[in-house]
């Protein structure tokens, strides 16, 4: 187990695993955008951090409304993963949540301040997260393990020794 350094801030996050009825044994993707922060031009899981106090299944139901514009309920949690990152580290949750019928994802109407997604796809190869999981995305790697896509020992735990930057992921 790493050691971690208890003056670095804590950060806690949630990402949302989409379903719909309308299209069933999917889940949402969505691609983020090429400037301006972590994991440029990678599919991913719509994410959020947590707000102080804020519960997950909250939090989750905010992912759904700012970065979808959408509502939809909760599921289940579907895993949680820690990782050391060089100014902070990170405890993640990927919440598995169902759009509500009448209420579907549009990353194009997304009312965030925070990252906006340029692109979203419906589908059931969760293989299109790999890159991101690679470059230590959590929310990626928790699903593609709870998929059996990954295992524990394939988890980037730090990036710590990524000297701060992330390579650019090459294209799925």
């Amino acid at each position: 187990m790493e050691k971690t350094d208890s003056s670095k801030p804590m950060r806690n996050a949630i990402a949302v695993v989409l379903r719909s009825s309308e299209h069933p044994g999917a889940f949402l993707a969505v691609l983020r955008p090429t400037e301006g922060g972590d994991l440029e031009g990678v599919w991913g899981l719509p994410a959020v951090r947590m707000r102080p106090g804020e519960l997950p299944e909250d939090a989750a139901r905010r992912v759904c409304r700012e970065k979808l514009g959408c509502e939809a309920v909760p599921l289940r949690l579907t895993g949680t993963m820690y990782q050391v990152r060089p100014e902070y580290d990170m405890f993640f949750m990927d919440m598995e949540m169902l759009a509500v019928d009448d209420s579907m994802p549009n990353v194009q109407a997304a009312t965030t301040k925070d990252t906006k997604y340029v692109d979203q796809r419906w589908t059931k190869n969760p293989r299109i997260l790999l890159p991101a999981a690679r470059l230590g995305s959590c929310c990626s790697t928790i699903f593609l393990t709870s998929c059996g896509v990954l295992e524990r020992g394939d988890w980037v735990t730090s990036l710590d020794d990524m000297s701060g930057k992330r390579p650019t992921a090459q294209k799925a």
